[in-house]
C-alpha cells in the first residue's frame, strides 16, 4: 500500500473514533465550511506536500478542528460571551488537538508513524460562513520509506 495513504487512513481513523469528532473530511481548506450540512465538532485534514529520501517519507497536512457557533438572541451588556457557546467551543476543539497529539506522542502504532514537526494550534474564531470556532495547525508525519527501487 502506498505510504501517503496509509497516514490518511490512519489520521482518518483516528479522528473518526473519537467520541468528540462527528465528520472528518479531507478537503482543501479553502473549500472547507462551504457545505450548510456539515455536522459538527468537524475536523478537515489537507494535504499539503511530502518528501522523500531513502530512510522515511515525511507528509504534512493543515488540520482544522472546528465546532459551529451557537448564538443567543438576546442583547446584553456582558463582555464575557455568555450569549454564546465559544468558551465551550474552544474548550471542545482544544481536547480534539491535545488528544491526537497524545496519542501521537505517547503510543507506537502499527505503521510507525512518527511527528516530525507541527506549528502552533492557532486558534479560529467566529471563521467561515458557518460561523465555527476552533483551531487550525500544520504536522509533518513520517513513515519509514517501504518503496522498492527497480
Amino acid at each position: 500500500m502506498n505510504e501517503i495513504q496509509i497516514v490518511y487512513d490512519w489520521l482518518i481513523n483516528h479522528f473518526s473514533s473519537s467520541d468528540l469528532v462527528n465528520t472528518v473530511s479531507i478537503l482543501p481548506t479553502s473549500e472547507l465550511d462551504q457545505n450548510k450540512e456539515n455536522i459538527y465538532p468537524l475536523v478537515n485534514i489537507d494535504f499539503l506536500n511530502k518528501e522523500t529520501d531513502d530512510q522515511a517519507i515525511q507528509t504534512t497536512f493543515k488540520i482544522t478542528v472546528i465546532q459551529q457557533r451557537d448564538t443567543l438572541p438576546i442583547k446584553t451588556d456582558n463582555k464575557l460571551l455568555n450569549e454564546t457557546n465559544y468558551l465551550d467551543n474552544v474548550n471542545e476543539t482544544a481536547n480534539i488537538c491535545t488528544r491526537f497529539f497524545n496519542v501521537l506522542t505517547g503510543q507506537n502504532n502499527d505503521y510507525n508513524i512518527e511527528l516530525e514537526g507541527k506549528t502552533t494550534e492557532k486558534p479560529l474564531r467566529n471563521w467561515g460562513i458557518n460561523t465555527c470556532d476552533g483551531f487550525q495547525f500544520e504536522v509533518t508525519l513520517s513513515i519509514p520509506n517501504q518503496g522498492k527501487s527497480c
